[in-house]
């Protein structure tokens, strides 16, 4: 049996489109065995994980066994996942790495870690959560011709981030499709600013202005229109003495950035969003700097 744990992810962190993100404590546990034939899967989401041959990761597992040449036989997957799916904290990239890791534990470790991340890229068409999650820590990726080039930095743990996570979800692919196919040069150069500040000030641990550094043209304001009270949450965080506050990935999770004792800007969030009358639930989570772990048995 192969057991994978793999971590949530924070992707675009503001001014980083598609290209930063970072693993965040919480995660998908899969439990992988190979069977004489057919697919089994058990799930603690069951209303919302195909349990099929559709399933994210056992078309993962596919891909891998696919491009090694492994004959694959039967699959069970035991999946527990504290992701809330749908919500812009990679959910979808977790199960892509679990899968594929597992497929390649199974099929005799025939590729690298870097070789899966190309796929994990390929499958989810962008690095931001796939590379946190199989790396862990802050990650910056880049593809080019089909080849992830990324750094992992281990953050210090001196950070808390806390995440608000509504009770609807956005599609990925209808909140990309707001977005316009050109910007201006003006608002390029913005991004480029802050995205480099934001990935020095993180790596150097100087958090001082990570408020300016997660300040972003390309996607927040498009897709804000997703998300009810968005530009007040943002002025309630940085009130309460949230460091940043963003979007995660393409939403509608909305990430704070505070210090490690965050539990009094906690509190006050949690009143606050309560008092809104939407659901909104609030956890306050450390950095992994671990990335996927897998084990056999």
């Amino acid at each position: 049996m192969i057991k994978v744990r793999v971590p949530a992810t924070s992707a675009n962190m503001g001014a980083g489109f598609d290209s930063l993100g970072i693993a965040l404590g919480l995660y998908n546990t899969l439990k992988i065995s190979e069977t004489e034939k057919g697919l089994t899967v058990y799930n603690n989401s069951s209303d919302f994980i195909p349990t099929g041959e559709n399933n994210l990761v056992y078309k993962s597992m596919c891909r891998l066994f696919d491009e090694v040449g492994y004959q694959k036989k039967g699959i069970k997957i035991v999946q527990n996942s504290e992701i809330p799916i749908t919500r812009g904290l990679g959910s979808s990239s977790a199960c892509v790495i679990g899968g594929l890791l597992a497929a390649n534990a199974i099929s005799g470790r025939q590729l690298s870690y870097k070789e899966i991340l190309d796929i994990a890229v390929s499958i989810e068409g962008h690095p931001d959560n796939v590379t946190p999650a199989l790396f862990g820590g802050f990650c910056v990726s880049a593809t080019e011709n089909g080849h992830t080039v990324f750094l992992s930095s281990k953050i210090e743990p001196n950070l808390r981030f806390v995440i608000m996570v509504p009770n609807f979800y956005v599609s990925t692919k209808n909140s990309r499709g707001i977005l316009p196919e050109m910007v201006t040069l003006k608002d390029a150069s913005y991004n480029i600013s802050r995205a480099a500040l934001l990935t020095s000030l993180l790596i150097s641990g100087k958090y001082e202005d990570l408020r300016f550094a997660v300040e972003d043209r390309l996607h927040q304001k498009y897709r804000k229109n997703n998300i009810d009270n968005f530009d007040e949450i943002f002025e309630k965080s940085y009130e309460y003495g949230a460091k940043a506050t963003y979007l995660s990935g393409s939403g509608p999770t909305i990430v704070s950035v505070t210090d490690s004792d965050g539990s009094s800007f906690y509190r006050k969030m949690c009143q606050y969003l309560d008092g809104l009358g939407a659901d909104w639930k609030c956890r306050m989570l450390t950095i992994d700097n671990v990335g996927a772990i897998l084990k056999e048995f």
